[in-house]
């Protein structure tokens, strides 16, 4: 076990003594990876299904491209309920971070790092509901060989955007392409430091959200980082999307090849002006 990795289980432990309230209170954060490739794909209609089924109050989903069915996409999705929209802006063929909620939102104004033409596409912050609760969305792009240091560069930003919103309500949220436990040549000290500097990460005990497609390598790098002002309840990784359709199962281009990844998370008693419960 890395050291990276270690300091990952003591804080699962910590996350594990949070003081229970009113579930009634929760807000459910699904993100999902939906393996577009940066290409304009037709959407099947059980992926909506598959999101309206876990009924998210914010939706976060990377590797999405706004394709020919876009459009009919945001209409599946608002009758169910998630009405407010955001999508990253699209320069050329990239990948983008598109951000659904029940409650209103707004973008907030990022200073995206133009390290390279992939990274900005692929990040997108908005500000929801009432008290404003940051939301993050982020897909880490696949740098390697001679763009790997590419990744570190990202990730320095990442790290100084996540200082910038740590005192408030924030979630950082999606695909960072990095696991707990990975070494530091592949920025695994990067998700530590995250949790040093006070972010809680939100991670299942079990399970996996990625495996390679030619080696079976089960990783878990789809991830949730909450601020010190929300509570983590309930997470997993979550593949029963798979039963909804024959070619659920196939994680081909264009049809997810990652879990989904939902949490349920409150704001601490502080936070909302209740007496905090004592263990």
């Amino acid at each position: 076990m890395s050291k990276f990795d270690d300091l990952h289980r003591r804080i699962s432990t910590v996350q594990a003594s949070f003081p229970i309230s009113d579930p009634a209170s929760y807000m459910k954060l699904l993100a999902w990876n939906l393996n577009h490739r940066a290409a304009r794909r037709q959407i099947p209609s059980w992926i909506a299904a598959a999101i309206n089924e876990q009924a998210p109050d914010i939706l976060v989903l990377t590797e999405y491209v706004e394709g020919p069915d876009h459009d009919f996409f945001l209409a599946s999705l608002n009758a169910n309920g998630l009405s407010e929209f955001s999508c990253s802006t699209q320069p050329g063929r990239e990948n983008q971070v598109l951000i659904a909620s029940r409650d209103t939102q707004r973008r907030y104004e990022l200073v995206v790092p133009h390290v390279h033409p992939s990274v900005p596409p692929n990040i997108l912050g908005v500000s929801s509901g009432s008290p404003d609760l940051a939301v993050l969305g982020f897909r880490m792009p696949a740098f390697a060989a001679k763009e790997r240091a590419l990744k570190r560069l990202t990730w320095n930003w990442l790290l100084g955007e996540a200082d910038r919103l740590r005192a408030g309500s924030a979630l950082i949220v999606g695909d960072f392409n990095t696991a707990p436990g990975d070494s530091e040549a592949r920025c695994g000290d990067c998700l530590a430091k995250l949790i040093q500097d006070g972010w809680q990460h939100v991670r299942p005990v079990s399970g996996y959200s990625w495996r390679h497609p030619q080696f079976g390598t089960e990783r878990q790098i789809d991830h949730i980082f909450v601020s010190a002002s929300l509570v983590p309840r309930r997470v997993e990784y979550f593949w029963e999307f798979e039963r909804l359709a024959p070619e659920g199962t196939s994680r081909k281009v264009g049809r997810p090849d990652h879990a989904m990844l939902v949490c349920e998370f409150d704001q601490a008693p502080e936070s909302r002006g209740l007496p905090q419960t004592k263990n």
